[in-house]
């Protein structure tokens, strides 16, 4: 199916260059990072031109990538160019989100979030504090939280829709965060942030339809499309009517996407890209599975097995491979090996 070579192409998974994590962040628009090792593995798959400790020195040291609450109210890696626009678009829909059933249900109302707002800019000022330590401040300060473990994670996403904080580095399993002034420089915004979301989205996920569009973002989507109409190629998909921006040329690849990919999670309607009989081997409860890609194509699950100092990627194929998916599995198997920095094995169940 041409349009998972496509798809697969405009994602950066059909030939994976040499980009750095700002770049690779922001053609994909944005990658999946609740999972900061699965995000990691995201830049890895559309880029042979950084490895790991690059992609957390590009975190954490240059800062020319960040993770915040954005998307679907999820947390996103993004080049730091694309995060003030970003949060202030998405910041509005994740407040209604949450305000009136989970925040009420923490205590984290307006007034908690007003009175946190200062203290957040007194506690966190050339510091990064983790979810513990910075509910600690705001307790020596007077404000105490629920003692629901979620309470202060919910009161940063709350002060991140605002624009007040973004993640920073990891202390070990443990998020950190600043002050986005603090964090990231200022820079230009969009004319037309719901255009430009929409332009992005097309360009980076194209051929999709309006309510890919939806599906992905949380927004919705008959303004923003109607903003770049002229800039649009319609399409036919699945029967109905979808968009691309720009052109590309379309690839084959095998890849090993992470967790979380975006692309596993970029579309409403998955017709083509796998069978809907292994759809529950894939999305499990919250969790989606890594995968294996061929073509645009899902093929197999995938997980790391870590012993020491070695790794092995240990594949389960959902329908016998071919000696071409054995290669190119080789290959991933190759550069995961240079992307960890030490040696990893392959072996493919069944």
């Amino acid at each position: 199916m041409d349009f998972l070579l496509e798809r697969m192409t405009r994602q950066g998974l059909a030939r994976q260059g040499t980009g750095q994590p700002a770049e690779v962040a922001a053609s994909a628009f944005g990658l999946q990072a609740q999972d900061a090792a699965a995000a990691r593995l995201g830049v890895r798959a559309r880029s042979s031109g950084v490895d790991e400790a690059g992609v957390v020195q590009a975190c954490e040291v240059q800062r020319s990538v960040v993770r915040t609450w954005l998307m679907r109210a999820t947390v996103h890696l993004v080049a730091a160019e694309d995060l003030r626009w970003m949060a202030a678009l998405f910041g509005p829909m994740i407040e209604r989100r949450f305000a009136n059933v989970r925040w009420r249900e923490l205590g984290i109302d307006e007034g908690v979030i007003e009175a946190a707002t200062p203290l957040a800019h007194e506690v966190l000022t050339g510091r990064q504090l983790t979810r513990r330590e910075f509910a600690a401040e705001l307790a020596d300060r007077g404000i105490r939280l629920a003692e629901d473990p979620s309470a202060p994670t919910h009161l940063l996403m709350a002060l991140s829709c605002r624009g007040v904080t973004c993640r920073a580095g990891d202390q070990g399993r443990d998020s950190t965060f600043a002050l986005l002034d603090e964090w990231v420089p200022s820079g230009p915004a969009p004319a037309d942030p719901m255009a430009e979301l929409a332009r992005r989205y097309f360009r980076a996920f194209g051929p999709a339809t309006a309510a890919d569009f939806t599906a992905w973002s949380g927004l919705p989507s008959g303004a923003a499309i109607s903003a770049i109409r002229d800039e649009l190629t319609e399409v036919g998909l699945h029967g109905r009517r979808g968009w691309t921006l720009g052109t590309v040329e379309p690839a084959p690849g095998v890849r090993l996407l992470p967790m979380f990919d975006n692309y596993l999670i970029g579309y409403r309607d998955r017709t083509g890209m796998l069978d809907p009989a292994v759809h529950g081997r894939i999305y499990v409860g919250g969790v989606v599975k890594a995968t294996v890609l061929c073509d645009g194509r899902v093929l197999g699950i995938w997980r790391l097995q870590r012993s020491g100092r070695s790794v092995t990627v240990r594949v389960a194929p959902f329908e016998r491979f071919t000696r071409r998916h054995l290669d190119e599995l080789e290959r991933e198997r190759a550069d995961l090996e240079r992307f960890f920095g030490r040696p990893v094995g392959l072996t493919v169940d069944g």
